[in-house]
């Protein structure tokens, strides 16, 4: 928890450092692909965060990774502010922030939906249509199937879940009659 406080502090300072929302998304994107290369690549992750080794070496490593990933030079001044601070390491933590972040003043909004099957594209607008509907958000869903529902869709987005599977209908089917039954 305390790390993602963290990482929340710097993801917040570097939305301050914009100059309008337009560049947040491409903010978001090339901090996501630091993040990405940093999770990807162990040995440098390594290197990074070894005190033993000299802050200037490890920041020309540093630099070589942001030159090489063509990053937006305010990407590259919160990867050494993070390095100088001894915090590279919540570099995808802060990714992830900012990346939550962006999307709430955007609009946006992730939902995973867990179907019984697979779905086709017509099956997949149309719940994406409804859940935006419902959030009054662009909805950008993730599609899992969970052959356990037995039927219908479930899905989870915003701190709510929708459930229209069909083992939810017949549980509700149960206690409906069992209900009765008292």
């Amino acid at each position: 928890m305390k790390d993602y406080l963290i990482a929340e502090r710097y993801a917040n300072a570097l939305a301050a450092a914009l100059d309008k929302e337009a560049d947040q998304d491409r903010i978001a994107q090339a901090l996501a692909g630091f993040a990405g290369v940093l999770d990807a690549h162990r040995d440098l992750r390594a290197v990074l965060a070894n005190p033993v080794l000299d802050i200037a070496q490890r920041a020309r490593v540093l630099q070589a990774v942001i030159e090489r990933l063509d990053l937006p030079a305010v990407v590259g001044r919160l990867a050494h502010l993070l390095l100088r601070r001894g915090r590279v390491a919540l570099a995808p933590d802060v990714a992830t922030v900012f990346a939550d972040a962006t999307d709430a003043a955007l609009g946006r909004v992730k939902a995973e939906v867990l179907a019984a099957q697979p779905l086709n594209a017509a099956q997949r607008q149309r719940i994406e249509d409804a859940l935006s509907s419902f959030t009054a958000k662009t909805v950008f869903a993730r599609y899992k199937e969970a052959p356990e529902l037995l039927g219908g869709v479930l899905a989870r987005l915003d701190g709510f879940m929708i459930d229209g599977s069909l083992r939810a209908q017949l549980a509700r089917m149960k206690e409906a009659l069992l209900a009765e039954e008292t």
